[in-house]
């Protein structure tokens, strides 16, 4: 999770230079858990710059994986615009907008929240395809991850 000190942050900032604050070997087992690629053999700054790009361009990786509260958040983030804080309650454990580093957290103690921030470029990619994944999700039903809906182009190519 990224935290700040505070919420004057705007949501211009660069999803790259927010993954800085974490490890390489976070970054790399970040992509290792959404089935993205990015060389281990990069310095810390590039390794940064292609795990951001490889977030934004495969945003169904990360979709596939969040829960129906996520999601929601999500769709909270998208409606709100830029530069809009969203309150959610403290949990024990990280959602896994924050565990992605996708997201920056302040954390509220008195009023025992969250006030989560996130960038544009995020909520931009993500705001193209969330809907299908809400809409599974408020109906019970499980989504198809990213290998069985590449599968699902690939076969309705040949069939064409």
């Amino acid at each position: 999770m990224i935290t700040i000190k505070d919420t004057h942050f705007t949501s211009d900032i660069d999803l790259a230079s927010m993954l800085m604050v974490r490890t390489k070997e976070n970054m790399m087992q970040l992509c290792k858990k959404l089935d993205l690629y990015v060389s281990p053999n990069l310095k810390k700054e590039e390794t940064a710059r292609r795990v951001a790009r490889e977030l934004l361009d495969n945003p169904l990786n990360v979709l596939q994986s969040l829960s129906k509260t996520e999601l929601r958040l999500v769709d909270e983030f998208v409606k709100a615009g830029p530069n809009v804080y969203v309150h959610c309650k403290m949990r024990k454990t990280m959602l896994k907008l924050q565990k992605y580093g996708l997201v920056l957290t302040y954390e509220d103690h008195e009023k025992g929240e969250w006030v989560m921030l996130m960038p544009d470029c995020v909520r931009d990619s993500l705001a193209e395809s969330y809907h299908f994944y809400l809409d599974m999700a408020e109906k019970g039903i499980k989504a198809p991850n990213v290998r069985e809906l590449r599968i699902m182009a690939m076969l309705n190519k040949l069939e064409n």
